[in-house]
């Protein structure tokens, strides 16, 4: 019979290329008790911290991480949420390696009023709400902005804000090119169509995301085969990534703001990222693996999954310094 120490030294010796520089448990556990970080008693940090700790280690999460997190989400001058709200939020957050400056950004894209820096001006709990959608979704801030700089206002399409402020932030999510969309509609007039040849013209058509077989399909390859169904199923897939020099996983928006001019040629020549997360029964799986037990849910479930590195990447924590950062 297996002894509760030695399964506690297997365990610990699986996790030890892991453990250097992630956090450990007692720091966690401070940081939930203090006020920088929960304010919590002494009992619910422990509790937490056990709960927590393998989770964010296997994340490479660190204490600053989930301190900057909080700087943005808790702050009055930032999001604002209350203190149930941050704990609820800042987990998932943490573990899919959401940018606390991106989040931030994209906040005050939803807050901001457009004549003054072109936002939505969206109510305080909606902005909330919708920028911790977005970013889970790998949406761009800049994209936000464009989209709807070409629906409303002076030099716009004339959309009323309501439409401007659904369609800019559905099309945000999806990935479009904003140009093409204020083309497509000044031709035809069709929402549905600038939509359709916005998202298919997104960073030159290369972005594919993951569909029901986990298979990776252009927008152009998702609207044939689902039809009238298309944007909600290419919505809901995954978003490929491919693995740089920095030996991470990025997306085609991220090559293509690193890389400038050159980054179709970089993207395409470098390796499509086996993405893994880690399921709810403690183990870590690929997409095909989620896809073959889950069946058609697996997209829902892996949205939902704390993000690990890629079959090809490098540990989030313990890595080598990096050749060319991806940001």
């Amino acid at each position: 019979m297996v002894t509760r120490a030695l399964a506690c030294a297997v365990v610990a010796a699986a996790l030890r290329p892991l453990l250097i520089g992630a956090v450990q448990p007692k720091a966690l556990e401070e940081w939930f008790v203090s006020p920088q970080g929960f304010g919590m008693s002494v009992p619910e940090a422990e509790a937490l911290a056990s709960q927590k700790w393998h989770t964010l280690t296997l994340c490479g999460i660190e204490v600053k991480d989930l301190q900057a997190l909080k700087n943005v989400m808790f702050d009055t001058k930032g999001m604002g949420l209350d203190m149930v709200q941050l704990r609820k939020e800042i987990f998932p957050l943490a573990e899919q390696h959401v940018s606390p400056v991106k989040l931030g950004t994209m906040y005050t894209a939803l807050t901001s009023s457009y004549t003054i820096s072109g936002g939505l001006a969206l109510p305080k709990a909606q902005a909330q709400e919708t920028a911790i959608t977005m970013l889970k979704s790998r949406a761009e801030p800049d994209e936000l902005y464009a989209l709807y700089k070409v629906m409303y206002g002076y030099s716009g399409l004339g959309f009323d804000k309501t439409t401007a402020q659904r369609t800019a932030i559905s099309l945000a999510i999806a990935g479009a090119d904003a140009n093409t969309f204020k083309t497509t509609y000044q031709q035809s007039k069709n929402i549905v169509l600038a939509q359709n040849a916005a998202v298919a013209a997104e960073l030159s058509g290369l972005v594919r995301r993951y569909a029901k077989d986990a298979k990776p399909y252009t927008a152009s390859e998702f609207q044939k085969y689902y039809g009238n169904d298309w944007f909600s199923e290419w919505s809901a897939g995954p978003m490929e990534l491919h693995v740089s020099s920095d030996h991470r996983a990025h997306t085609a928006s991220q090559f293509a703001r690193h890389y400038g001019a050159n980054w179709q040629t970089k993207y395409q020549a470098s390796a499509e990222a086996t993405q893994k997360r880690l399921a709810s029964d403690g183990k870590v799986y690929t997409m095909l693996e989620y896809q073959s037990y889950y069946g058609n849910s697996w997209q829902t479930l892996w949205s939902a999954s704390p993000e690990l590195p890629c079959s090809q990447c490098a540990p989030f924590v313990a890595a080598a310094a990096p050749v060319d950062v991806v940001v």
